[in-house]
Protein backbone atom coordinates (compact mmCIF):
# COMPACT_ATOMS: atom_id res chain seq x y z
CA UNK A 1 0.00 0.00 0.00
CA UNK A 2 1.40 3.52 -1.08
CA UNK A 3 2.27 5.60 2.17
CA UNK A 4 -0.08 8.84 2.65
CA UNK A 5 1.95 11.58 1.02
CA UNK A 6 1.16 15.24 1.76
CA UNK A 7 1.27 18.09 -1.06
CA UNK A 8 0.65 21.68 -1.33
CA UNK A 9 1.53 22.87 2.30
CA UNK A 10 -0.69 19.65 3.52
CA UNK A 11 -3.85 20.71 1.65
CA UNK A 12 -3.50 18.05 -0.71
CA UNK A 13 -2.82 14.38 -0.74
CA UNK A 14 -0.97 12.78 -3.18
CA UNK A 15 -2.69 9.88 -5.43
CA UNK A 16 -3.09 8.70 -8.86
CA UNK A 17 -5.50 10.44 -10.85
CA UNK A 18 -8.31 7.80 -11.66
CA UNK A 19 -11.93 6.73 -10.65
CA UNK A 20 -10.89 4.87 -7.63
CA UNK A 21 -7.50 7.42 -6.86
CA UNK A 22 -8.17 10.96 -7.50
CA UNK A 23 -11.98 10.62 -8.63
CA UNK A 24 -12.39 14.40 -8.40
CA UNK A 25 -9.25 15.86 -10.46
CA UNK A 26 -10.01 12.71 -12.61
CA UNK A 27 -13.50 13.56 -13.57
CA UNK A 28 -12.93 17.20 -14.01
CA UNK A 29 -9.41 17.08 -15.41
CA UNK A 30 -10.72 18.42 -18.93
CA UNK A 31 -12.42 21.88 -16.40
CA UNK A 32 -9.35 21.98 -14.07
CA UNK A 33 -6.94 21.76 -17.61
CA UNK A 34 -3.07 23.28 -16.55
CA UNK A 35 -4.64 23.93 -13.24
CA UNK A 36 -3.63 20.40 -11.63
CA UNK A 37 -0.57 20.12 -9.78
CA UNK A 38 1.40 16.89 -9.92
CA UNK A 39 3.51 15.06 -7.48
CA UNK A 40 4.56 12.60 -9.87
CA UNK A 41 3.77 13.74 -13.03
CA UNK A 42 5.45 10.92 -14.88
CA UNK A 43 3.58 8.23 -13.09
CA UNK A 44 0.14 10.55 -13.09
CA UNK A 45 0.56 11.03 -9.27
CA UNK A 46 -1.76 14.13 -8.47
CA UNK A 47 -1.52 16.58 -5.46
CA UNK A 48 -5.87 15.48 -4.86
CA UNK A 49 -7.43 18.33 -2.98
CA UNK A 50 -8.32 17.24 1.11
CA UNK A 51 -11.54 18.27 2.81
CA UNK A 52 -10.08 20.76 5.20
CA UNK A 53 -10.66 18.97 8.72
CA UNK A 54 -8.18 16.23 6.76
CA UNK A 55 -5.82 19.10 5.78
CA UNK A 56 -2.70 19.11 7.69
CA UNK A 57 -0.52 22.14 8.90
CA UNK A 58 1.51 24.40 6.54
CA UNK A 59 4.70 23.09 5.71
CA UNK A 60 7.78 25.31 7.18
CA UNK A 61 10.95 25.60 4.63
CA UNK A 62 12.81 23.49 7.62
CA UNK A 63 10.84 20.88 6.73
CA UNK A 64 11.15 20.87 3.45
CA UNK A 65 14.51 18.80 1.86
CA UNK A 66 16.24 19.84 -1.49
CA UNK A 67 16.31 17.58 -4.45
CA UNK A 68 19.29 17.12 -5.54
CA UNK A 69 19.13 19.54 -8.58
CA UNK A 70 17.58 22.09 -6.25
CA UNK A 71 21.14 21.73 -4.07
CA UNK A 72 23.49 21.96 -7.50
CA UNK A 73 21.15 25.09 -8.88
CA UNK A 74 21.96 26.85 -5.18
CA UNK A 75 25.71 25.58 -5.61
CA UNK A 76 25.58 27.12 -9.38
CA UNK A 77 24.23 30.57 -8.10
CA UNK A 78 27.03 30.62 -5.45
CA UNK A 79 29.93 30.24 -8.14
CA UNK A 80 28.36 32.29 -10.32
CA UNK A 81 27.92 36.09 -8.72
CA UNK A 82 28.27 38.17 -11.60
CA UNK A 83 26.04 38.22 -14.84
CA UNK A 84 25.48 40.86 -17.34
CA UNK A 85 22.85 40.57 -19.49
CA UNK A 86 20.86 42.44 -22.05
CA UNK A 87 17.04 43.02 -22.49
CA UNK A 88 15.71 40.27 -24.89
CA UNK A 89 14.24 41.59 -28.12
CA UNK A 90 11.51 40.49 -29.87
CA UNK A 91 12.28 38.86 -33.33
CA UNK A 92 15.92 37.37 -32.31
CA UNK A 93 18.55 38.95 -31.46
CA UNK A 94 22.37 38.71 -30.71
CA UNK A 95 23.74 37.56 -27.52
CA UNK A 96 25.86 39.14 -25.76
CA UNK A 97 29.41 37.29 -24.19
CA UNK A 98 28.09 35.36 -21.25
CA UNK A 99 24.54 36.03 -21.44
CA UNK A 100 24.00 32.41 -21.82
CA UNK A 101 26.89 30.22 -20.35
CA UNK A 102 24.93 27.25 -20.60
CA UNK A 103 24.98 26.92 -24.33
CA UNK A 104 25.70 24.05 -25.93
CA UNK A 105 26.01 22.98 -29.54
CA UNK A 106 26.61 19.66 -30.52
CA UNK A 107 27.92 18.88 -33.80
CA UNK A 108 29.64 15.49 -35.71
CA UNK A 109 33.39 15.22 -36.70
CA UNK A 110 35.36 12.79 -38.50
CA UNK A 111 39.05 11.61 -36.71
CA UNK A 112 41.44 13.32 -38.07
CA UNK A 113 39.51 15.72 -39.40
CA UNK A 114 39.32 19.64 -38.37
CA UNK A 115 36.21 20.01 -39.95
CA UNK A 116 32.67 19.77 -37.92
CA UNK A 117 29.24 19.40 -39.11
CA UNK A 118 26.91 21.39 -36.45
CA UNK A 119 23.31 20.12 -35.73
CA UNK A 120 21.73 20.48 -32.52
CA UNK A 121 21.67 22.94 -29.28
CA UNK A 122 22.11 21.73 -26.03
CA UNK A 123 22.04 22.72 -22.22
CA UNK A 124 24.74 22.54 -19.91
CA UNK A 125 23.10 21.11 -16.51
CA UNK A 126 26.05 19.66 -14.54
CA UNK A 127 29.73 20.38 -15.27
CA UNK A 128 30.03 16.94 -17.25
CA UNK A 129 26.34 16.66 -18.59
CA UNK A 130 24.63 18.25 -21.79
CA UNK A 131 20.47 18.13 -21.75
CA UNK A 132 19.39 17.70 -25.41
CA UNK A 133 16.62 16.36 -28.04
CA UNK A 134 16.83 12.19 -28.14
CA UNK A 135 16.33 13.13 -32.45
CA UNK A 136 19.54 14.44 -32.33
CA UNK A 137 21.22 11.61 -31.26
CA UNK A 138 20.25 9.09 -33.50
CA UNK A 139 22.53 8.55 -36.90
CA UNK A 140 23.23 5.79 -39.60
CA UNK A 141 25.64 4.02 -37.04
CA UNK A 142 25.15 2.57 -33.85
CA UNK A 143 25.86 4.09 -31.02
CA UNK A 144 28.61 1.33 -29.89
CA UNK A 145 30.53 2.42 -33.23
CA UNK A 146 30.00 5.93 -32.59
CA UNK A 147 31.47 5.79 -28.87
CA UNK A 148 34.75 3.36 -30.06
CA UNK A 149 37.48 5.88 -31.15
CA UNK A 150 39.17 3.46 -33.40
CA UNK A 151 35.63 3.18 -35.51
CA UNK A 152 35.52 4.90 -38.40
CA UNK A 153 32.70 7.17 -38.72
CA UNK A 154 32.30 10.71 -37.26
CA UNK A 155 32.49 11.53 -33.88
CA UNK A 156 29.99 13.75 -31.65
CA UNK A 157 31.27 16.96 -30.38
CA UNK A 158 29.83 19.37 -28.15
CA UNK A 159 31.16 23.22 -27.78
CA UNK A 160 30.72 25.41 -25.07
CA UNK A 161 31.34 28.76 -24.26
CA UNK A 162 30.81 29.99 -27.78
CA UNK A 163 29.13 32.77 -29.16
CA UNK A 164 30.23 33.98 -32.85
CA UNK A 165 31.69 30.77 -34.94
CA UNK A 166 33.27 33.67 -37.81
CA UNK A 167 34.92 35.26 -35.09
CA UNK A 168 38.31 34.76 -32.45
CA UNK A 169 38.34 37.82 -30.51
CA UNK A 170 34.71 37.99 -29.32
CA UNK A 171 33.79 38.08 -25.69
CA UNK A 172 33.96 34.12 -25.47
CA UNK A 173 35.85 31.13 -24.47
CA UNK A 174 35.11 28.65 -26.30
CA UNK A 175 36.06 24.88 -25.86
CA UNK A 176 35.69 21.05 -27.55
CA UNK A 177 34.19 18.07 -25.92
CA UNK A 178 34.38 14.58 -26.78
CA UNK A 179 31.41 12.61 -25.62
CA UNK A 180 32.10 9.67 -23.15
CA UNK A 181 28.60 8.40 -23.59
CA UNK A 182 24.72 9.22 -24.28
CA UNK A 183 21.50 8.52 -22.99
CA UNK A 184 18.12 9.16 -25.28
CA UNK A 185 14.70 8.57 -23.09
CA UNK A 186 14.10 4.86 -22.95
CA UNK A 187 10.34 6.14 -24.16
CA UNK A 188 11.70 7.74 -27.07
CA UNK A 189 10.62 6.38 -30.32
CA UNK A 190 13.25 6.79 -33.16
CA UNK A 191 10.88 5.55 -36.11
CA UNK A 192 8.30 7.81 -35.00
CA UNK A 193 9.24 11.12 -36.66
CA UNK A 194 6.26 12.97 -36.77
CA UNK A 195 5.03 13.66 -32.59
CA UNK A 196 8.41 12.80 -31.13
CA UNK A 197 7.08 12.18 -27.82
CA UNK A 198 9.62 11.60 -25.04
CA UNK A 199 12.09 13.75 -27.03
CA UNK A 200 14.98 14.22 -24.66
CA UNK A 201 18.37 13.06 -24.13
CA UNK A 202 21.63 13.40 -22.03
CA UNK A 203 24.98 13.29 -23.04
CA UNK A 204 27.75 12.46 -21.07
CA UNK A 205 30.80 14.91 -21.64
CA UNK A 206 34.69 13.02 -21.42
CA UNK A 207 35.56 15.05 -18.72
CA UNK A 208 33.87 17.96 -16.67
CA UNK A 209 33.90 21.71 -17.16
CA UNK A 210 35.70 24.03 -16.18
CA UNK A 211 32.92 26.44 -14.46
CA UNK A 212 33.72 30.09 -15.52
CA UNK A 213 32.00 32.79 -16.55
CA UNK A 214 31.76 32.00 -20.39
CA UNK A 215 30.55 28.01 -19.14
CA UNK A 216 27.98 27.48 -16.08
CA UNK A 217 24.75 25.08 -16.14
CA UNK A 218 21.46 26.36 -16.41
CA UNK A 219 19.41 24.82 -13.63
CA UNK A 220 16.38 21.94 -13.96
CA UNK A 221 12.67 23.28 -13.34
CA UNK A 222 11.28 23.16 -9.72
CA UNK A 223 7.93 23.33 -11.16
CA UNK A 224 5.87 22.17 -15.13
CA UNK A 225 6.62 25.79 -16.11
CA UNK A 226 2.52 25.50 -17.22
CA UNK A 227 2.31 29.17 -15.14
CA UNK A 228 4.63 30.60 -17.84
CA UNK A 229 3.09 32.69 -20.57
CA UNK A 230 6.57 33.92 -22.15
CA UNK A 231 10.05 32.04 -22.56
CA UNK A 232 13.54 32.61 -24.10
CA UNK A 233 14.99 30.80 -26.49
CA UNK A 234 18.46 30.57 -27.74
CA UNK A 235 20.59 28.84 -30.82
CA UNK A 236 22.40 29.47 -33.62
CA UNK A 237 20.01 28.09 -35.77
CA UNK A 238 18.78 28.87 -39.21
CA UNK A 239 16.97 32.67 -39.28
CA UNK A 240 14.47 31.67 -41.71
CA UNK A 241 12.81 29.20 -43.71
CA UNK A 242 15.39 28.61 -46.85
CA UNK A 243 18.06 30.51 -45.33
CA UNK A 244 21.33 29.42 -43.36
CA UNK A 245 22.48 28.85 -39.53
CA UNK A 246 23.69 31.83 -37.72
CA UNK A 247 27.13 32.40 -37.09
CA UNK A 248 26.46 34.36 -33.73
CA UNK A 249 24.18 32.68 -30.82
CA UNK A 250 20.83 34.49 -31.16
CA UNK A 251 18.36 35.08 -28.60
CA UNK A 252 14.36 35.38 -28.63
CA UNK A 253 11.41 35.79 -26.88
CA UNK A 254 8.22 33.11 -27.20
CA UNK A 255 4.70 32.82 -26.37
CA UNK A 256 2.85 29.79 -24.88
CA UNK A 257 0.05 28.43 -27.73
CA UNK A 258 -2.93 26.80 -25.76
CA UNK A 259 -3.52 23.12 -26.15
CA UNK A 260 -6.18 23.40 -28.32
CA UNK A 261 -4.58 25.72 -30.37
CA UNK A 262 -1.64 23.95 -30.70
CA UNK A 263 -3.82 20.81 -31.99
CA UNK A 264 -5.59 22.86 -33.99
CA UNK A 265 -2.62 24.17 -36.18
CA UNK A 266 0.44 21.10 -35.59
CA UNK A 267 -0.49 18.37 -37.59
CA UNK A 268 0.63 15.34 -35.23
CA UNK A 269 -0.62 14.68 -31.90
CA UNK A 270 0.78 16.89 -29.01
CA UNK A 271 0.93 15.07 -25.70
CA UNK A 272 -0.08 17.58 -23.20
CA UNK A 273 1.72 15.52 -20.38
CA UNK A 274 4.89 15.73 -21.92
CA UNK A 275 5.00 18.63 -24.53
CA UNK A 276 3.86 22.33 -24.86
CA UNK A 277 4.00 24.79 -27.83
CA UNK A 278 5.30 28.24 -28.40
CA UNK A 279 6.46 30.69 -31.04
CA UNK A 280 4.03 34.19 -31.87
CA UNK A 281 0.71 34.54 -32.50
CA UNK A 282 0.94 38.56 -34.20
CA UNK A 283 4.36 38.83 -35.39
CA UNK A 284 6.94 36.89 -38.42
CA UNK A 285 9.95 35.86 -37.88
CA UNK A 286 9.92 34.69 -34.11
CA UNK A 287 10.30 31.20 -33.91
CA UNK A 288 13.07 28.32 -32.91
CA UNK A 289 14.16 27.02 -36.44
CA UNK A 290 16.25 24.03 -38.22
CA UNK A 291 19.93 23.94 -36.20
CA UNK A 292 18.10 25.13 -32.93
CA UNK A 293 16.43 21.61 -32.05
CA UNK A 294 18.17 19.89 -28.55
CA UNK A 295 18.48 23.81 -27.63
CA UNK A 296 16.45 25.00 -24.61
CA UNK A 297 13.77 27.18 -23.63
CA UNK A 298 13.98 29.05 -20.86
CA UNK A 299 12.51 31.35 -17.76
CA UNK A 300 14.68 33.79 -15.10
CA UNK A 301 15.16 31.51 -12.19
CA UNK A 302 12.80 32.53 -9.74
CA UNK A 303 15.48 32.78 -6.72
CA UNK A 304 18.96 33.53 -8.34
CA UNK A 305 19.66 36.39 -10.65
CA UNK A 306 22.20 34.99 -12.14
CA UNK A 307 20.56 31.40 -13.36
CA UNK A 308 17.94 30.19 -15.66
CA UNK A 309 15.84 27.52 -15.21
CA UNK A 310 15.34 25.32 -18.58
CA UNK A 311 11.42 24.58 -18.83
CA UNK A 312 11.48 22.98 -22.55
CA UNK A 313 13.71 21.40 -25.23
CA UNK A 314 13.51 22.54 -28.94
CA UNK A 315 11.89 19.29 -30.55
CA UNK A 316 10.18 20.22 -34.17
CA UNK A 317 8.28 22.61 -36.16
CA UNK A 318 6.46 22.68 -39.54
CA UNK A 319 7.58 26.17 -40.62
CA UNK A 320 9.72 28.56 -39.45
CA UNK A 321 9.02 31.76 -38.18
CA UNK A 322 4.86 31.88 -39.44
CA UNK A 323 2.94 34.06 -37.35
CA UNK A 324 0.33 31.80 -35.45
CA UNK A 325 2.20 28.63 -36.54
CA UNK A 326 3.78 27.16 -33.06
CA UNK A 327 6.69 24.91 -33.13
CA UNK A 328 6.58 21.89 -29.80
CA UNK A 329 9.03 21.41 -27.45
CA UNK A 330 9.27 19.06 -24.69
CA UNK A 331 8.60 19.77 -21.21
CA UNK A 332 11.93 18.96 -18.99
CA UNK A 333 9.64 18.94 -15.49
CA UNK A 334 8.59 15.83 -16.06
CA UNK A 335 11.69 14.02 -16.48
CA UNK A 336 14.12 15.67 -13.34
CA UNK A 337 14.03 12.03 -11.73
CA UNK A 338 14.92 10.09 -14.47
CA UNK A 339 17.49 13.08 -15.40
CA UNK A 340 18.75 12.80 -11.31
CA UNK A 341 18.83 9.13 -11.49
CA UNK A 342 21.65 9.21 -14.28
CA UNK A 343 23.93 12.27 -13.54
CA UNK A 344 23.67 11.38 -9.50
CA UNK A 345 22.39 7.91 -9.44
CA UNK A 346 19.10 9.43 -7.50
Amino acid sequence: MRPVEYCDQGRGECKEMSATGCSYLFYNQHIIGAGIKYCDEENNIVCCPLPLNLQKRPISPSDVKLKRFERECLRYNQLRRDCGSTPLILGGSKAAGKEFPFMARLGRRIPGNSEIKWECGGTLIHPKFVLTAAHCLFTAETKEQILNLTYPCPKFVVRLGELDFNSTTEDAQPQDFGVANYVPHPSYDEGDDESRHHDIALIELLQEATINEYISPACLPSSSGDDHNQFMATGWGFTRNAGHPSMHLLKVSLERFTYPICQERIEFNIDVRTQFCAGSHNQSGIDTCNGDSGGPMFVQHPKYNCLKQVIGITSYGLLCGEKGLPSVYTKVHLFNSWIENIIWGE
